[in-house]
């Protein structure tokens, strides 16, 4: 049923998502992940258990271990990686906490009360979950699923403790549900925020491209005529010369300059045109929608950024150096892979001129079969929080005015819709190095 594959096409963006809107933190929580059992301590010094909650801690830690190894992941396993962790982050929370607390509640006897503890532990795991799960339909799905797991053991469990399992499970429900409600609409609201920026940066970009184009096309038409009428001009002078008629003299080089001159107006302004189209294309969602795949070398590409970079002075120049080791062929659209490099030249230069000292090298290497090209610089380096958000959009570090946050998210999405990707090793003080990682050509 069409309604049926909507769901599961939504649900399965909604997956994506939230994996990739938690991927910075992904070591961390593999590392976080090992408290859980810790808390095993806490349980009897102050929960009072009826349960033994450490088998079902110590599964939730094995689970998460391969998220410290998540960015070794090839890509292969990678692209289904986001299936694993949907699956970790509903069984790490609301399963796990949701069944300590009913198997406390089942176990305990007639004429006691579970310690509340168990019912704030639910809580927070709810919280932490909902700010995991980027999709309310997604989030109360595994949230179902999960609570219903969680009491299935009752069905073949004796003597179950009714009572109980309806005090903390049945009677807090519009409170649980509240939670969930709750950090849903907060998660609502901050893609609200992020829809309505990149909506207004591409309005923006519109209304400036259209003042832009319309005098570029008249520099462009006037410098096409120019060359049109300049043979009939340069034949008036000779004529003119060879009649002995008084004209300023103008020497072959001069001439041949001026022909030139107009050539490169022409090529400019159409550069000027792309430079334009890739601004648009930088806000855009879809950024390969419409652009033609071309096949060509990554030297030349290394060299097409460079000397098209519109440096301020001879001084940014001189602080680039290319060093080719391998060259390769790359698929892509040259234009996207040209502004991507654009976009890393402009972040090596502002952190080695922030710095004061250091260079950047621009070089190729081959990685366990995949081609790389490496943009480096020895400048100010990246501070370690930093470096988790640095591809996320609208996350910036420069001065207001200087930068909008969406440069990197820019190359992490042109990469990834190419069948490559981009990463980024930094140590504080000393250097940063983006890793541009693209698939064979064929």
């Amino acid at each position: 049923m069409i309604w049926v594959s909507n769901l599961l096409e939504h649900l399965d963006t909604a997956a994506r998502k939230s994996a990739a809107y938690s991927e910075r933190h992904f070591f961390l929580f593999g590392c976080a992940s090992w408290f859980i059992p810790l808390a095993t301590t806490i349980d009897y010094l102050v929960g009072e258990p009826f349960y033994n909650t450490l088998p079902i801690r110590l599964s939730v830690s094995l689970l998460a271990l391969p998220l410290l190894f998540a960015r070794k992941l090839n890509n292969q396993l990678s692209e289904k990686f986001y299936l694993y962790f949907v699956f970790l982050i509903g069984y790490g929370f609301p399963f796990c906490y949701g069944h300590m607390l009913a198997m406390n509640a089942i176990y305990a006897p007639e004429s006691l009360q579970i310690h509340m503890i168990w019912i704030f532990q639910y809580f927070i795991a709810l919280f932490l979950f909902i700010q995991l799960a980027n999709s309310g339909a997604l989030a109360i799905l595994i949230w179902t699923v999960s609570s219903a797991a969680a009491l299935a053991p009752s069905l073949w469990i004796e003597n179950v403790n009714w009572h109980e399992v309806q005090r903390v499970l049945l009677y807090p429900i519009s409170g649980y549900l509240t939670a969930l409600i709750f950090g849903i609409l907060t998660n609502r609201n901050i893609d609200i925020v992020n829809t309505e920026k990149v909506r207004t940066a591409a309005a923006i970009g519109s209304n400036i491209a259209h003042e832009l184009r319309t005098p570029l096309a008249s520099v462009r038409s006037l410098a096409h005529g120019l060359k049109n009428y300049l043979p009939s001009l340069i034949d008036g002078y000779d004529k003119a010369k060879a009649h002995d008629l008084d004209v300023e003299p103008i020497r072959p080089p001069q001439l041949e300059q001026i022909q030139d001159a107009l050539s490169a107006i022409e090529a400019e302004v159409e550069y000027s045109n792309t430079v334009i189209d890739m601004l648009l294309i930088n806000t855009a969602d879809k950024p390969l929608m419409g652009l033609e795949h071309d096949l060509f070398d990554a030297s030349s590409t290394i060299d097409e950024s460079v000397s098209r970079y519109p440096f301020n002075n001879t001084g940014e120049r001189k602080l680039i150096r290319i060093a080719v080791e391998k060259d390769f062929e790359i698929r892509a659209p040259r234009l996207l892979v040209v502004h991507v490099l654009f976009n890393l030249i402009k972040n090596g230069l502002y952190y080695v001129q922030g710095a004061g000292k250091g260079e950047i090298t621009i070089t190729t290497a081959t990685n366990n079969g995949s081609n790389e090209i490496l943009v480096s610089d020895t400048g100010a380096g990246i501070p370690p929080m930093i470096e988790k958000q640095i591809f996320e959009r609208f996350y910036t570090t420069t001065q207001t005015g200087q930068g909008a946050g969406i440069g990197l998210s820019f190359c992490k999405m042109v990469m990834e819709s190419i069948g490559g990707g981009i990463r980024c090793e930094s140590v504080e003080g000393d250097h940063t190095t983006f890793t541009l990682t693209f698939p064979p050509a064929n």
